[in-house]
């Protein structure tokens, strides 16, 4: 510039004036330099950053000035955007996150599924589709059981798993260290193997690579380590500790058994087949063996309505909880609506408190898009400091949803928050932060703004407007609202039913736990070690019952087969019969205080399998109209007993025991036999005494010990607690609902208070001119929560409205309710009204206590 001015000096010196004349000429021509700056340093690109400095500078100066709105505020945006990352880091992790494999969603799971209950597989299956079906790249059995491991004295029960070798592939995986075993190690009697995760391997043996070679001692056997799988095979079950050869022969492969299942089949589907296609295939393959099969067979896959399904392996894994996870992720979301629509109202109140700077700031210069910028910078300041506040408290929470969510999914891998999440947090930090300055914004810059500089004498009319605006929020608001409400009142109820259906036993003062027999017990003399703890057990001091079985209530896992009935009233076209098998030993009914309803318990007479018990629900589903004592039944299909006295008789009938617990629908009745002529592999012991629960484990775990120090007793827990422990799902989602309708309900209620609150200070000089001609505090009183009442009768209509509609999604989640119970529906509308009332009667009260006088000279 000063070159500039130089060039023109001369020229003007030239044309003959002085050299001062021409140099000040020269400065006058050329204009400001001060001006020049700032379009030099606009041509640098700085000054869109200086401003927004400026503006974070201002925004941060008007929050701290405001405290009091700014601190709530921040507790709302904390709460709102808190809660929705927490959430979503679940349903990230669970259902949208990719599995850590080779083109995870190419990994299905084949399942059979009888009378609408999904099944595994097993080997008949496996050597089918292995040899037949085309739309696999492989295909593989994965077996997660509980194994013991340790040397004699310091034997632990952990979680493994036996797999065929494909599962390596199907996977994609690949060793750590060492390698995998191959489908010759599969064979029967080939010597014994074990690969290691990478979990167990770190904490077992320090991560030690040299650990190739040595042995582990499982199931009283030495097997030969050869390597370690990736952290990433966890992410298929976290719980596994080690992976040991499914090893079978030929002979083993018996077509009549191909529904004896047992094993999840797994496959790899070959690029570009759809799981659709593959479902095709595996209907095909099925029908093929149903056409070659005998009558007996096809009559019971067409009356257990059979089919096979195929399905992404992800899809399968969380399809018990998607319901949960997505009515949570919607619950949430609505709270963080209605906490975006209260940060609106009150950005809408305070800004046209401001409409006075806001004119101002027009009059001299300010455009509109400055003051559009400060307005929206203002709220994104705001918002990511609630973000920030709300992350931080998503971190710590993600512990309680991994404490819950381990026991809703078995074998998740703990959930974080990872870049996915937090993107996910600062894109709702970013929307929520423009969208709550949109509406203030969209209110303050409208045309006529700069008239308000002459004067305040329109205040009331300019901020009717804004009044509207909130009332049409609030109604929005306790809508959105009630059908939090209703959800979260239906979830109550439904688990106040659940806890309320009787488990069929008496849990109090029963102890449960579970023992392991290694091979030698795999014979008759595992009948008689049973034998002797029982007897063992009974000599403690206090105890009043003992009894073995191969389940426990309320945690399923049992023995489902379908089942023929001699001279059966049931039609032959009808459903298949079938039932649960769960085999007890004598003594079982008394020592759970079952009760008997017609026949008699097993004794010790009840030794060859042919006496049953059944429970009140097989007795009425098949023998209807009858007494089912010494009726027939057999679990043989094929070949059923040829003489009258070679059928299983049904000995006794008693109440119903909730074995898969309270809130199982499918109705599917239970059988019980001996056990001692089964001779389970992990037996259960159920032991009431009224002694305290430490000293009774001591005492079983000495008298178990004495007869054979090397079985562990594991799982060990009062029955009282594990039925409390059956209802975590639901008791978390209710208590995460009712969570949020609760801070909903609080929100609203701030919301509506801060309207009213808001309006009657806009109203002063009306309300102090009302009570000067003779209006009465009442009468003030009822004007203002009028206001407040009828925003909430409008909105009560909408949500109720939107409930009966929305709530029909959680059919599926309720016990014994209907998603438009009316006794819900109203409870959770009188509270909400009641709530609301007290709300509009807050600020009523202080528009009641206006001085006329002074209200007079407000303006």
């Amino acid at each position: 510039m000063r070159l500039h001015v130089e060039h023109l000096a001369r020229k003007l010196t030239e044309d003959g004036l002085s050299p001062e004349e021409a140099r000040y000429a020269a400065q006058r021509r050329f204009g400001g330099a001060d001006q020049f700056k700032e379009q030099c340093r606009d041509g640098m690109g700085w000054k869109a950053v200086e401003d927004l400095l400026r503006d974070i500078r201002f925004a941060g100066r008007v929050l701290l000035k405001n405290k009091g709105f700014s601190t709530v505020a921040l507790l709302t945006l904390a709460l709102c955007i808190g809660a929705n990352t927490a959430i979503f880091a679940a349903v990230y992790g669970l259902l949208i996150k990719p599995l850590p494999f080779r083109d995870p969603s190419r990994i299905a799971v084949i399942k059979n599924v009888f009378n609408s209950r999904a099944m595994d597989s097993n080997l008949v299956q496996y050597t089918d589709y292995k040899a037949n079906a085309v739309s696999y790249d492989g295909v593989g059995l994965w077996r997660p059981k509980l194994l013991t491991t340790g040397e004699v004295g310091s034997e632990e029960r952990v979680m493994a798993v036996s797999c065929t070798a494909e599962m390596f592939e199907i996977l994609g995986v690949s060793p750590l260290i060492g390698h995998f075993f191959t489908w010759k190690d599969c064979r029967f009697g080939e010597n014994p193997l074990v690969v290691l995760t990478d979990s167990f391997w770190r904490a077992r043996f320090n991560g030690d690579p040299s650990v190739l070679g040595r042995t582990l001692r499982v199931d009283g056997e030495d097997r030969k380590i050869i390597g370690v799988a990736p952290p990433e095979i966890e992410a298929f079950d976290a719980r596994v500790r080690f992976i040991i050869p499914l090893q079978w022969k030929l002979a083993w492969i018996n077509p009549t058994q191909r529904y004896a299942l047992d094993t999840p089949l797994y496959g790899r589907l070959k690029q570009n087949v759809l799981a659709s296609q593959a479902q095709s295939e595996a209907a095909a393959i099925e029908r093929r063996f149903y056409n070659a099969a005998p009558d007996w067979n096809k009559s019971l896959l067409d009356r257990s309505s059979y089919r096979i399904l195929v399905e992404p392996v992800q899809q399968e894994r969380v399809q018990q909880i998607t319901k949960s996870l997505y009515l949570l992720q919607g619950g949430v979301a609505s709270v963080l609506l209605i906490g975006c629509v209260n940060v609106a109202n009150l950005l809408l109140a305070r800004t046209n408190s401001r409409q006075g700077e806001l004119a101002v700031r027009l009059a001299v210069g300010a455009t509109r898009g400055a003051i559009a910028r400060q307005l929206i910078v203002e709220s994104l300041v705001l918002t990511v400091s609630g973000a920030a506040l709300g992350v931080g408290g998503a971190f710590a929470s993600i512990r309680t949803i991994n404490l819950y969510g381990a026991r809703m999914v078995p074998g998740m891998q703990p959930l974080s928050i990872d870049d996915h999440v937090l993107g996910f947090a600062i894109a709702v930090t970013l929307i929520v932060g423009v969208v709550i300055s949109m509406l203030p914004m969209a209110h303050i810059l409208r045309p006529g703004l700069g008239t308000l500089i002459h004067g305040t004498s329109r205040t009331a009319s300019v901020s009717r407007g804004a009044r509207a605006l909130s009332g049409v929020l609030v109604i929005g608001q306790v809508s959105v609202t009630l059908v939090l409400l209703t959800g979260a009142g239906l979830l109550i109820h439904s688990f106040e039913n659940a806890i309320s259906v009787k488990p069929g036993f008496d849990p109090e003062n029963l102890l449960a736990a579970r023992i392991a027999l290694g091979r030698p017990y795999w014979n008759d003399h595992g009948a008689v070690f049973q034998k002797q703890l029982i007897q063992a057990l009974k000599e403690i001091p206090g105890v009043s019952g003992v009894a073995i079985a191969d389940g426990i209530p309320f945690e399923g896992g049992l023995s489902h087969r379908v089942l023929t009935l001699k001279d059966s009233l049931i039609a032959a076209e009808s459903v298949q019969p079938n039932a649960f098998e769960v085999g007890v030993s004598v003594g079982y009914f008394e020592a759970l205080h079952i009760q008997l309803v017609e026949g008699r318990f097993f004794n010790d007479r009840d030794t060859d399998g042919h006496e049953y018990v059944v429970d009140e629900r097989f007795a009425k589903a098949y023998f209807p109209g009858r007494s089912a004592v010494g009726a027939h039944f057999t679990f043989q299909n094929r070949s059923l007993p040829a003489k009258a006295e070679d059928w299983p008789v049904i000995v006794g009938v008693v109440r119903n025991v909730a074995h898969n617990g309270v809130e199982d629908r499918s109705n599917t009745p239970f059988t019980y036999y001996p056990i001692l002529n089964a001779q389970p592999e992990e037996p259960n012991l159920f032991v009431r005494s009224t002694r305290p629960t430490d000293d009774l484990i001591a005492t079983v775990r000495d008298k178990l010990h004495t007869l054979d120090p090397g079985i562990p007793l594991y799982h060990i827990e009062r029955m009282q607690t594990a039925i409390e422990g059956s209802f975590t799902d639901r008791r978390a989602v209710m208590l995460l609902i009712s969570g949020f309708a609760i801070l909903a309900l609080f929100l609203s209620a701030l919301g509506l208070y801060g309207v009213l609150a808001f309006d009657v200070s806009q109203r002063t000089r009306e309300i102090g001119i009302r009570s000067a001609i003779g209006a009465t505090r009442w009468e003030i009183v009822g004007l203002i929560m009028r206001q407040g009442l009828w925003r909430t009768g409008i909105g009560l209509v909408i949500g109720i409205t939107s409930a009966i509609l929305l709530c029909r999604l959680m059919v599926g989640m309720l016990f014994e309710l209907k998603p438009s119970d009316p006794w819900t529906l109203f409870s959770v509308s009188l509270l909400l009204a009641a709530i609301a009332a007290l709300a509009s009667y807050l600020p009523a009260r202080r528009a009641a206590r206006i001085d006329p006088v002074q209200a007079l000279r407000i303006e």
